[in-house]
């Protein structure tokens, strides 16, 4: 009889440590694509609550993909500044999506977010082979977080690269900030910082 309800104890026990490292939140990644609906300064049909702005630029705060639409990744290492950029490899399933997203936006922008920080925009083209990259701006510490959710293709490369520490500082509102700006309603649009 104990040796029954030992068993089951420890079947209790590691359904509970695997279901909480299934529900485990993937790292903030994700990718925004400027909003069609705001021009210049101005955001007349677009809710506030559906926009942020980067650099004076609109984007829609709905991201068309993150980090759990990709089922791998590899990193490069960015010779300009030493930082460290990503290849995405999107999971069979999203490629599609991410397709259509890139078809309709062709020629708009699209802002990848780490962990709340701004990567550099770049100009949409049609992705039809699931590929996206982040060019750079990743530290050891993105990449360890990023491949507690996508796979690492080269597993022994990525582990010389990771970090246990992020050694960059959160991104800090300016001291002197652009005047926020409103929606037709007169709510605040966010303000994304790099």
């Amino acid at each position: 009889m104990k040796k029954n309800i030992f068993t089951i104890a420890l079947a209790v026990a590691a359904a509970a440590l695997t279901c909480s490292c299934q529900n485990q939140k993937a790292y903030p990644v994700f990718f925004l694509v400027q909003d069609s609906n705001t021009v210049g300064d101005s955001a007349e049909s677009t809710s506030a609550k559906h926009i942020v702005r980067y650099n004076g630029v609109t984007y829609t705060r709905m991201p068309i993909m993150s980090l759990d639409h990709f089922e791998k990744f590899q990193s490069h290492l960015n010779q300009n500044d030493g930082s460290y950029g990503v290849t995405l490899y999107a999971k069979k399933e999203w490629r599609n999506r991410l397709y259509f997203n890139t078809v309709e936006k062709s020629g708009m922008l699209m802002l990848p977010v780490v962990n709340g920080l701004a990567m550099e925009p770049m100009r949409i083209d049609p992705i039809n082979d699931g590929i996206l990259v982040i060019w750079n701006g990743l530290n050891g510490y993105d990449l360890r977080m990023i491949a507690r959710t996508v796979s690492p293709i080269d597993e022994e490369l990525e582990k010389k690269r990771y970090k246990e520490e992020n050694p960059r500082p959160l991104p800090q509102k300016p001291k002197n900030p652009a005047p926020q700006m409103k929606d037709f309603t007169g709510r605040t649009v966010g303000e994304i910082y790099d």
